[in-house]
């Protein structure tokens, strides 16, 4: 290996804190179970989307439950009215969610997919608009997945609901599973 070469792997090792390079086995551990969960969350996807849109459920109750309570802590505040509304709008959003899972797992995917419209369409303008710099394709390419991901997803709502949101975690953790797997051999081979 020449010097050149060697400092490189040098530099590239070197961003490692000490705690990563300890724990490197903990960290190829979380990426076995995330490949393991994502691969489980696209095998089994109506499980996944109905453990997100809970999940969901839950933060949007327990959110606006300590919203309630904030607002009357401050209640002289000026703000103390809009404070409470969205604070019992996030609980009432929750609590719908956890008593109609299916509507929930409906609308989340609906939503999602108009987010992926839009989206999709911003990103081809801005690719547009940089157009004369390098690499300006890769956000149109990013752009037109999007888009065309949710024109998928719309054509076969309400069917879609049903695995979309599972897909798309499972997706996720797999990817970051093989982030951490990757990171733990990397830490590995510098030590």
């Amino acid at each position: 290996m020449s010097e050149t070469e060697s400092l490189i792997v040098e530099n590239t090792f070197s961003i490692f804190s000490e705690d990563v390079k300890r724990y490197h086995r903990w960290f190829m551990v979380l990426g076995l179970i995330m490949i393991a969960l994502g691969t489980a969350a696209i095998l089994f996807p109506f499980v996944a989307t109905m453990a997100v849109e809970i999940l969901i459920g839950w933060i949007f109750v327990i959110s606006g439950a300590f919203g309630i309570v904030h607002a009357f802590g401050v209640r002289k505040w000026k703000g103390f009215s809009f404070s409470l509304l969205g604070a019992v709008l996030s609980l009432a959003i929750g609590i719908i969610l956890l008593f109609y899972p299916m509507a929930g797992m409906l609308s989340l995917t609906l939503l999602l997919a108009a987010f992926f419209l839009v989206s999709g369409i911003f990103r081809v303008i801005l690719a547009f608009s940089l157009r004369p710099a390098d690499h300006w394709g890769w956000l149109m390419v990013s752009g037109v997945l999007a888009f065309v991901l949710a024109i998928l997803v719309m054509m076969q709502w309400p069917t879609s609901a049903t695995w979309f949101i599972g897909v798309l975690v499972g997706i996720d953790l797999i990817f970051s599973g093989w982030m951490f797997l990757t990171m733990s051999i990397m830490v590995r081979r510098s030590i």
